[in-house]
């Protein structure tokens, strides 16, 4: 029984010494590399969107499952901005994007996020 108590203290040990270290990661990373853009409030999301040009029709770049929107921001985003209003998304639940709790985070569900920035953008 005492054997028992001591693996589960260990165990609860080691998970809050993992823990901590996730957020003190997470902290030194969000330090290093701080939001490029800014945020935007969507049914279902808050977005982190980079918006560069203004002239000619709008380019909506959505990064893949693995990606986020510094993928874009590295130069092709400044190169299309010449010509075209650019719009970089981190799909909710990557990046500096959230997904609020409950939301779907289906392709079609994702897809609708991603058309309220516009929307909200022509609003």
């Amino acid at each position: 029984m005492m054997f028992l108590l001591l693996a589960l203290a260990a165990v609860l040990l080691i998970e809050a010494g993992l823990a901590l270290f996730t957020l003190r990661t997470v902290r030194r990373v969000e330090a290093a590399l701080p939001p490029g853009g800014r945020f935007i409030e969507v049914p279902g999301a808050r977005l982190h969107v980079v918006e560069r040009g203004g002239q000619g029709p709008t380019l909506l770049l959505v990064h893949g499952l693995a990606g986020q929107l510094r993928h874009f921001t590295y130069g092709i985003v400044d190169l299309l901005a010449s010509r075209y209003r650019v719009v970089a998304v981190d799909r909710p639940g990557s990046g500096y994007s959230v997904r609020v709790q409950g939301s779907s985070a289906a392709l079609g569900a994702q897809a609708d996020v991603l058309a309220a920035v516009e929307a909200r953008r022509r609003a």
